[in-house]
């Protein structure tokens, strides 16, 4: 695409060479502060110079636009990268709580688990031991 454009543009300047070239009259020129004579070439390539000059100076300042444009999207994307890295720190230090908890969730339930089967066995065991202190009360009492 810039190749086209810069043979466009090769081919425009031709043209306007060529039309100063064949145009050789002197002519006077006014402007703001006074006047001045030129030959028509001198006018036409001047005007064309200054033409590209002030297009050059637009396509430096896109440029520079550009450039810090690009700059800032730069710091913006690794302030977010920064923050993307804070959060995903932050994420798993509270997986690695999660995880401690439901740990800690799971012993807890188990020794609650196991206190409970032991406090059945034991009333278990006093549930035989009156069972049988009852029986040999009432084969006691028989025996009488």
């Amino acid at each position: 695409m810039r190749m086209i454009f810069l043979v466009l543009a090769l081919l425009f300047g031709l043209v306007i060479v060529v039309a100063a070239i064949i145009n050789n009259e002197i002519v006077t020129v006014n402007y703001l502060f006074g006047q001045v004579s030129l030959t028509l070439f001198m006018l036409i390539l001047g005007s064309a110079f200054a033409g590209a000059m002030f297009m050059g100076s637009l396509g430096i300042f896109r440029g520079i636009h550009n450039y810090m444009k690009s700059q800032g999207e730069r710091g913006h994307k690794k302030d977010l990268q920064h923050r993307v890295k804070i959060l995903e720190d932050e994420k798993e230090k509270l997986e690695n709580e999660l995880k401690d908890q439901q740990e800690e969730r799971e012993d807890t339930a188990t020794k609650a688990h196991n206190t409970l089967e032991d406090e059945k066995k034991k009333l278990e065991n006093d549930l035989r031991t009156q069972q049988k202190d009852h029986l040999s009360a009432v084969e006691k009492g028989r025996d009488r």
